[in-house]
């Protein structure tokens, strides 16, 4: 965008909004984090699990800890031999994943995101500010 439009559009959001105002430095608080403290080492209501995944064994362990509310990733390299026993895997962690009403993705060549009931895997990556 040219500077000239992105003038216009700071004097329009002024005019909305007002000028920003300017605080000294001084004027800015410490914040004391100890009373969140004991939050934040309370137990968790999920974990991220991970599993390596050697053969149709696994299967079962995974299901039990999306079925106890915890993500699971799963590293599928050791499968990489084997395609027939890496189809049926996939396949198994889908309807899994169906069944829960969770979310499934594949992570690299190498890794799969088991997600429990209620959370979704979005798809779209995290970027940083363009300029």
């Amino acid at each position: 965008m040219p500077k000239s439009n992105r003038v216009r559009i700071m004097g329009f959001v002024e005019k909305l909004l007002g000028k920003p105002e300017r605080i000294p430095v001084e004027q800015y608080e410490e914040l004391n984090l100890s009373e969140y403290e004991a939050e934040i080492t309370g137990e968790a209501d999920m974990f991220v699990r991970v599993a390596e995944i050697a053969g149709i064994n696994e299967i079962s362990e995974i299901r039990r800890q999306i079925y106890e509310g915890n993500v699971v990733v799963a590293d599928i390299a050791f499968l990489k031999h084997d395609k027939l026993t890496t189809d049926r895997i996939l396949k198994d962690l889908r309807q899994l994943s169906e069944d829960v009403n969770g979310d499934i993705v594949g992570l690299g060549e190498e890794y799969v995101i088991i997600t429990p009931t209620g959370v979704k895997i979005d798809r779209n990556k995290i970027r940083g500010a363009r300029r």
